[in-house]
């Protein structure tokens, strides 16, 4: 049976922020509200070791999902790109939300650690299976903005400054963590690998 013709199967996805609650300081990492996209094999939302689309970076330095969702709806293997219309996920608490996929598509999210230049993670292409599986995933960067930790550049609740970047360009990659060198605290801010836990259920 093809991915055309087969019935979508809906999965309930619970996304768990695991990184540390920072002492009771407020916004510490929280996650922003994730996007989905079902798509083909031809498509990579992201892919470590490439370079950002720009859809991708409205995401990963301000968590502006309007811009990906709308760059993604227009590309014929993309079945289905959408936002949560839920709030930011704070540290050491989940969300859920369901997706419809089709067997045989994949599904790739985003979702952006808003206390930082353009710290993200996600899954990146994977093909729901099976009745329930688990994925845990460390931060990236997606190498568009230079890590300064300076408050003037971080969105997130610690720092309140959308759409002001330092421009980078350099490709996707792991996450060094918050370093100190700004004003960014380490011990508030910071993490340990793995950031998030994407638990998949099939209903």
């Amino acid at each position: 049976m093809s991915t055309t013709t087969a019935a979508p199967v809906t999965w309930q996805v619970r996304i768990t922020n695991l990184t540390p609650v920072g002492n009771g300081a407020p916004g510490s990492q929280p996650l922003s509200p994730p996007v989905f996209v079902v798509h083909r094999a031809a498509v990579h939302v992201w892919r470590e070791g490439e370079i950002a689309s720009h859809a991708l970076v409205a995401v990963t330095e301000d968590a502006n999902n309007a811009v990906l969702v709308a760059a993604m709806s227009k590309l014929d293997d993309v079945v289905e790109a959408f936002a949560s219309t839920g709030g930011p996920i704070p540290s050491g608490q989940s969300a859920d939300f369901t997706v419809r996929v089709r067997p045989g598509l994949r599904l790739s999210i985003v979702t952006m650690l808003v206390n930082t230049n353009d710290g993200f993670t996600g899954v990146d292409s994977i093909r729901p299976q099976g009745q329930q599986f688990t994925v845990r995933e460390d931060a990236y960067d997606s190498g568009s903005e230079v890590n300064n930790e300076l408050a003037k550049f971080i969105p997130g609740p610690c720092c309140g400054n959308f759409f002001v970047r330092e421009p980078e360009g350099e490709v996707i990659r792991h996450h060094e963590g918050i370093t100190g060198r700004g004003d960014l605290d380490p011990a508030v801010h910071g993490w340990r690998d793995p950031v998030a836990e994407f638990a998949f259920t099939r209903a």
